[in-house]
């Protein structure tokens, strides 16, 4: 009798206590999560097959994925939606419209759609990836500093652009090659961006001064940031279906002198903006991603990114070729002459041979409002005269036309979409109103891409297409702790209703801000709600670590 007494006394008084506790310290774990995503399909921005799962944030992190009990401060109910990492846009202009906006940037600070990056919120995105094409704040501290200044709405990573070191180090009328000493001054300022932050740098092709570089001293600039494993974004010299002095379209000899820089270099690349400007005849679609695969197969780290449209906006300058053309968008002093006219005149004649006028829609031009929403073909008919005199007399002005061009090959887009070696990117920028009439990819390339291409078309797995936006990018740019829903991981998190995904931005109406995200975490803060704007921001600079 007195040993079961002695049983019960040390269950009561020993063993039950102990449960006791445990229940209650296991209570308080489950309190310890600020939000929890219940029931919705996860796309994890693997190759793993979506499930449905619950997710439980702490902070700005993953804390638990599964199956778990628990509760949080703050429930969203995923039902009947999809789940997947915060996307990445590797290819954004928004410090270049910032930094545009010189002293008047203090309006930046009260135009919650600038600072809040609003048109990049409601497609479900994220991270941004500035600094590119070579352009944009050649201070990567100063421009990391301001983004953190402003509380900015998304996550901003940044590439040294080479042109603007380039001309803050020489000047901007220095359009001449580099000597060597020049080159050595460059290569140390890059170095320090890289140390200051910066994920890489930035380099076009297509445009001068990038274009004078030679292939051998683009791969000498390329090896200087190698130490830091940092990624150098090339626009190609030519996008062009058409043949070259070697028998291969413009394109394919580009994108072979780009694989021989990252051979040189060893310094892993990505190809910006890659599409097919006309002609295409006879041009081999497979051919393009073939050649990238052999790179990779070579042991060169070599990708591309691609906007999901056929249609570019761009300065009507930037159609004609670079050497007559000043790093600001107008044409050089020496072809403003009445013999320099003659030379952009056949210029512009070439250019039409394989662009016709009307393909060529104003969008924006201050100096004839008139002008807008009107063809060259038709401005001509108006004005009576030749479209070719047209298109000069609006690059002469003193701020040329925003147009939109229907000149890239959809056929070839969707060639290379489906390959794991192409991201999704907008070449976009936080929009604030007022500004010229901008590409409707800017509202809507993430929803564009998902609603197109992957749900109605099929052209990409939708899986496929989550990983483009999502682990992929993550991956190249060595963005740690983004890309992936996984426990540890940062908290970028898009819930996303695959009936109402949709982009409503036109080339004529641009300002229309996606359809879709219902959701969107950054860093654990709750951006968007129920398919609004909280006003709450998440976004923080990010350094190369």
């Amino acid at each position: 009798m007195k040993k079961k007494a002695s049983a019960i006394s040390f269950f009561v008084f020993i063993i039950f206590p102990i449960l006791l506790l445990q229940g209650c310290f296991q209570a308080a774990q489950e309190t310890t999560f600020d939000l929890i995503i219940k029931g919705g399909r996860v796309y994890d921005g693997t190759t793993a097959k979506p499930r449905i799962m619950d997710i439980g944030i702490k902070g700005d992190k993953i804390a638990a994925i599964g199956s778990f009990s628990g509760i949080a401060a703050k429930t969203i109910n995923a039902q009947g939606l999809i789940v997947t990492p915060g996307f990445i846009d590797v290819h954004s202009h928004t410090d270049l419209i910032l930094k545009e906006k010189g002293m008047g940037r203090v309006i930046a600070y009260i135009k919650p759609s600038l600072n809040g990056n609003h048109n990049y919120l409601y497609q479900g995105v994220t991270s941004i990836i500035t600094g590119n094409s070579s352009r944009g704040y050649a201070n990567t501290a100063k421009w990391l500093g301001w983004v953190d200044s402003l509380k900015f709405g998304t996550n901003v990573y940044h590439l040294a652009p080479v042109t603007a070191i380039r001309e803050e180090i020489f000047g901007i009328k220095a359009l001449k090659p580099l000597d060597e000493t020049q080159r050595n001054i460059l290569k140390k300022r890059l170095t320090k961006e890289m140390e200051n932050g910066a994920i890489g740098i930035s380099c076009d092709l297509s445009a001068n001064p990038d274009q004078m570089l030679a292939q051998d001293e683009l791969a000498d600039i390329a090896s200087s940031i190698k130490p830091y494993g940092g990624v150098m974004a090339i626009n190609l010299r030519s996008n062009s279906g058409k043949q070259d002095a070697t028998g291969n379209s413009a394109l394919v000899s580009s994108l072979k002198e780009v694989v021989e820089i990252g051979r040189l270099s060893q310094t892993p690349l990505q190809i910006s903006s890659l599409k097919l400007a006309a002609p295409e005849n006879n041009f081999s679609y497979g051919q393009i991603i073939s050649i990238i695969r052999s790179a990779r197969e070579a042991g060169i780290d070599i990708t591309a990114d691609q906007t999901p449209y056929d249609a570019d906006v761009d300065v009507l300058t930037r159609f004609l070729p670079a050497q007559y053309i000043t790093s600001n968008n107008k044409i050089a002093r020496e072809y403003t002459t009445a013999e320099g006219k003659i030379i952009i005149n056949k210029a512009i004649d070439k250019l039409f041979q394989s662009q016709g006028p009307e393909k060529f829609l104003i969008i924006s031009y201050p100096a004839n409002k008139s002008y807008e929403g009107k063809t060259i073909s038709r401005i001509a008919t108006f004005e009576g005269k030749a479209p070719a005199q047209c298109y000069s007399e609006m690059v002469m002005a003193e701020q040329a036309p925003m147009v939109a061009l229907e000149g890239y090959s959809e056929r070839f887009a969707k060639t290379i979409m489906p390959s794991q070696l192409i991201f999704t990117a907008s070449e976009g920028i936080s929009y604030i109103e007022g500004r010229p009439l901008p590409h409707p990819g800017y509202w809507g390339a993430f929803a564009h891409k998902l609603r197109k291409y992957a749900l109605e078309d099929k052209i990409v797995p939708l899986q496929d297409a989550i990983r483009s936006m999502t682990s992929l990018p993550a991956e190249k740019f060595k963005l740690r702790g983004r890309g992936q829903i996984t426990v540890g991981f940062f908290a970028d998190i898009a819930i996303i209703d695959l009936k109402k995904i949709k982009d409503k931005a036109t080339f004529v109406q641009p300002e229309q801000y996606a359809a879709g995200v219902e959701y969107l975490v950054v860093n654990g803060i709750v951006s968007l709600e129920k398919g609004n704007i909280t006003g709450k921001k998440g976004g923080k600079a990010q350094k190369r670590i």
